[in-house]
């Protein structure tokens, strides 16, 4: 019977904490909003009533950090982020078009994404890294739609390196071969058809396809330079799809534009003698190590 009683008592107790903190994050809410309201209101400014969603923000993102949730912490991060967000595209003191309000508000959510990886590392004392990958995506979009004028391959370009990036750092950083070969092909894709379909003024379509293979065949090149982070010897096998590539696009190229045939050999060239720079020195790591 006492035992039961103890049972009910913390149950009770328990019950009694968690309509305390509720009750204080709602209470936290009400104020700012009548302060916000207030304030918009004294100010004339309706758009200063927007504060009211990064307000809500940091009240989840303190109670979180308060009371060790962090589930409150990551919704107040992406609600903090996106309300800056808001509050940047719509305020009346530099109205924006409408293109640059919808980038403002992709990076000021992206933001809240990153936020989250930070705090983790702060106060878990841990990397959390997939959040950099949902981060990286919008805050290329956003950063895409603060250029003037945007094009289709600007977006291509920079979504290759929101995504490919964080995939690329997240996998040489916990030594995972499955992130690191999505990260480097994804990253060179981008780069390819970015630098092979860029406005050129004679354009050429048998040599700009050569340009993007030979950029894709750099990422599968990439694969095996980043294997020596991973295992004692290198990954030889992407070599086999990225030499088919390099040399198809060599082809290619040539086939299209004999011309700049030099010009092309001595970038390439270039390329290359950078990654064996940076296989020897990989091999002198391994030896050291």
């Amino acid at each position: 019977m006492r035992q039961k009683t103890l049972l009910v008592d913390n149950t009770t107790h328990k019950v009694s904490q968690h309509t305390g903190k509720t009750t204080y994050v709602i209470g936290a809410v009400l104020v700012c909003l009548g302060l916000i309201l207030f304030l918009s209101q004294y100010m004339q400014a309706t758009w200063f009533t927007l504060m009211f969603v990064p307000a809500i923000g940091v009240i989840l993102f303190i109670f979180g950090q308060n009371y060790r949730r962090f589930g409150l912490v990551i919704s107040g991060s992406l609600v903090g982020g996106l309300g800056f967000g808001l509050v940047l595209a719509f305020n009346d003191v530099t109205p924006l078009p409408v293109l640059l309000k919808i980038g403002s508000i992709l990076l000021g959510f992206s933001v809240g994404w990153f936020v989250i990886s930070l705090v983790a590392v702060f106060t878990q004392h841990r990397m959390i890294w997939w959040p950099l990958v949902p981060g990286g995506i919008i805050g290329s979009l956003g950063f895409c739609m603060l250029l003037t004028p945007a094009q289709i391959l600007d977006f291509v370009l920079y979504l290759g390196f929101g995504i490919g990036l964080p995939f690329l750092v997240w996998g040489i950083y916990r030594h995972i071969l499955g992130l690191i070969i999505p990260g480097c092909i994804v990253l060179t894709t981008g780069i390819g058809i970015y630098m092979a379909w860029q406005d050129s003024p004679e354009p050429n379509n048998l040599s700009q396809t050569g340009v993007m293979l030979v950029w894709f065949a750099i990422g599968w090149g990439l694969i095996t330079l980043l294997s020596r982070s991973l295992f004692p010897g290198f990954l030889w096998w992407p070599l086999i799809p990225g030499g088919v590539l390099a040399m198809v696009g060599w082809g290619f190229y040539l086939g299209g534009n004999p011309n700049n045939a030099s010009s092309f050999i001595s970038n390439t060239g270039s390329i290359a003698l950078i990654i064996i720079g940076l296989y020897l020195l990989l091999i002198r790591r391994g030896i050291q190590h």
